[in-house]
């Protein structure tokens, strides 16, 4: 037992040393991982999009400097957010009722925004709280004079240093490649790209790209952020909606742009009404392309040389010969595919003039093709070689509308809108009816398309609101305005019951306008819960026709529909039809009798006319009430009258007399 002793104090000093690690393993934290500075001198992290889980929120802090040490203060200081993979978006709209007459804005996946900004202090420092809802992927600095930096961050953090070279200039000059002049107004489109080098081959092409020298740059990557966001505030150029710098040349076919670094290349795409697309870094689209790169500092002049391209010419008319104007005219080459990507997918584009001529410059050589639109017709495209003239086009006779709505409060999001017709040409025998769903813009506009010409009365309806109808002529090949006043429109209340006051649903209702002796169907509506509300009617004289499975149809007396009044017609009666069941002929003592001929059965209600009874094995609907049928084959006749019931079926019984 003593031996045993030493034993169990040596193990249980070893269980409580064990005992002891573990704690004080388990107690301590792990440290806390280090993630690097990112600056231009160092690769680039993990994209934030492969990190474990977003992270929304936080504080970004830091440091902006010179690229030889020295603080910047009054540095603008971007969180750049990215509206793609939050996790709140992927519940957005669930569970939602859409409203069906609202366009609902869709939340742009895939975007770049900014989710908080500031200033460095006196010593370059910074610390911005970003938005709680942003997930912030890059941080962004820059300064008057000098070309921007950008860094990407994977979670929030406060050691940031992003180190700002001074800015360089371009200052370009367009001229036309014949004649040296300079070319006022042309358009260029400035790239800011990531840089990579091409090397031909002995071939002369370039199927080699080779990246060696060159970092990953964060700016060039962020798309249309550059063109909507930081053109306007960097370089004091309009947005651009899309990724580009738009500039345009003054009267002396000269721009400049600035600031501007060498982390990135420059393209420039130069385009005007008369000179042809161009690449300006290659010379004939097919040799290796030499983008600029602007160092830090410098200004660079360039001369960028146009040339005047080939014409079509024609002329847009109708069936009669008459010239249509303001017809969208489209030209874009078929042979693209060897040419510059910009070009490859865009349109020159023109209008017609008041006499239906048009003329579209600068087009490359080969067969184009043209595009004709209109609200009045249908869109027309056709083929034609660069470099004709009398172009010929004849269109169909339509018009449009282009109504404007009055009475209801702008929204940011289009709402959807219904614009009834009734046509007021008393010589086709029957007046037309039709309705258009459109759009209507956040300026309360909208634009119907391809109506036939003539006189109608319309009206729109938004939602639960109508407005007064107006008389409008349509004319071939144009568009004409008009302007509604919605909030004037009317209802209707009414509830549906049979013959012992139970509510009967569903049902359906047809609204019937009554004008100049006619009857015109305005819309047709289901019950809810046994009840009509209908909203949103024009002012006018109605009848409403109700109708059930099983049921006699009813319809109202007329009535008439206020500006903002509610019409109520109360209870509306469906009676229960009753139904005959017609069975073989037999004579008088129940014997069944041979037909020589066909049997001919007829019915009437009342003092209505006869009705012929086509399938004699299936129960026939009546109207309750006495009915009256008859029945022969050859000599033989036999009529009878019974009492209908309504929800019931009762054979009719053909009992004919032997002949004699």
């Amino acid at each position: 037992m003593r031996r045993l002793q030493p034993v169990l104090i040596a193990l249980a000093a070893t269980f409580a040393l064990l005992t002891l690690g573990y704690i004080l393993f388990m107690g301590t934290p792990p440290p806390e991982p280090v993630f690097e500075v990112r600056d231009a001198e160092k690769a680039p992290a993990p994209s934030a999009m492969d990190a474990d889980r977003p992270v929304e929120g936080g504080v970004y802090g830091g440091r902006i400097e010179t690229l030889d040490g020295r603080p910047i203060a009054g540095a603008r200081v971007l969180l750049v957010a990215y509206d793609g993979g939050r996790p709140s978006m992927l519940t957005q709209g669930a569970g939602a009722d859409p409203d069906p007459d609202v366009i609902a804005d869709v939340p742009v996946v895939g975007r770049y925004r900014i989710g908080g900004e500031g200033l460095t202090d006196a010593d370059g420092g910074f610390r911005i709280a970003a938005d709680a809802q942003s997930m912030i992927t890059r941080v962004l600095a820059y300064h008057e004079g000098f070309f921007l930096s950008v860094v990407e961050v994977t979670r929030p953090r406060e050691d940031l240093l992003l180190r700002l070279q001074p800015g360089g200039r371009v200052i370009g000059r367009v001229v036309d490649d014949e004649t040296g002049e300079p070319v006022p107004g042309a358009v260029i489109d400035l790239y800011l790209q990531q840089k990579v080098s091409k090397v031909s081959d002995d071939a002369g092409t370039y199927t080699v790209i080779n990246r060696k020298p060159h970092k990953m740059s964060w700016l060039a990557s962020l798309g249309r952020f550059i063109g909507e966001t930081l053109g306007p505030r960097i370089w004091n150029v309009l947005d651009s909606t899309s990724e580009t710098l738009k500039l345009r040349t003054d009267k002396n076919g000269r721009f400049e742009i600035g600031p501007l670094g060498n982390s990135v290349q420059l393209e420039f795409v130069i385009t005007h009404s008369r000179y042809k697309w161009v690449d300006f870094d290659t010379e004939d689209g097919q040799t290796t392309p030499a983008r600029l790169v602007v160092q830090p500092g410098d200004t660079v002049e360039r001369e960028f040389r146009m040339r005047k391209g080939k014409h079509i010419s024609g002329k847009v008319v109708d069936e009669d010969g008459k010239g249509v104007a303001d017809v969208f005219v489209k030209v874009q080459s078929i042979s693209a595919y060897y040419r510059h990507w910009w070009y490859k997918h865009r349109w020159r584009r023109t209008r017609t003039d008041s006499k239906g001529h048009f003329r579209v410059d600068g087009l490359a050589i080969g067969s184009q093709q043209i595009i004709f639109q209109h609200p009045s017709f249908k869109e027309i495209t056709e083929s034609v070689e660069a470099g004709t003239d009398e172009f010929l086009v004849v269109v169909e006779r339509f018009g449009a509308l282009r109504g404007t709505v009055e009475g209801v409060a702008r929204s940011r999001n289009r709402r959807r809108l219904a614009v009834m017709f009734e046509s007021l040409d008393t010589t086709s025998g029957a007046a037309e009816q039709f309705r258009r769903r459109v759009p209507m813009e956040v300026d309360n506009t909208f634009l119907v398309e391809r109506i036939p010409p003539g006189k109608y009365r319309a009206w729109v309806k938004a939602g639960k609101e109508s407005s007064q109808p107006v008389e409008v002529e349509i004319l071939a090949l144009e568009v004409v305005k008009e302007t509604f006043e919605v909030g004037a429109g009317g209802a209707l209340i009414a509830r549906v019951i049979d013959d012992g006051g139970t509510l009967v649903d569903p049902a359906s209702g047809r609204l019937v306008a009554l004008r100049d002796g006619t009857k015109r169907a305005m819309g047709t509506f289901v019950t809810r819960e046994g009840s009509f509300e209908v909203d949103g009617i024009a002012p006018g004289r109605y009848a409403f026709e109700v109708r059930a499975p099983g049921r006699i149809p009813a319809t109202t007396e007329p009535f008439e529909i206020g500006a903002d009044r509610v019409a109520n017609l109360g209870s509306i009666t469906l009676s229960r039809y009753g139904f005959l069941k017609f069975a073989l002929p037999v004579t008088e003592d129940g014997r069944p009798v041979k037909l020589t001929e066909d049997l001919i059965i007829e019915v009437r209600h009342g003092e209505g006319p006869w009705e012929r009874v086509y399938n004699a094995g299936v129960d026939m609907s009546v109207a309750p009430g006495p009915v009256t049928y008859r029945a022969r084959s050859g000599a033989m006749k036999f009529e009878a009258t019974i009492q209908v019931v309504g929800g019931e079926t009762q054979d009719a019984r053909i009992v004919f007399a032997p002949e004699r």
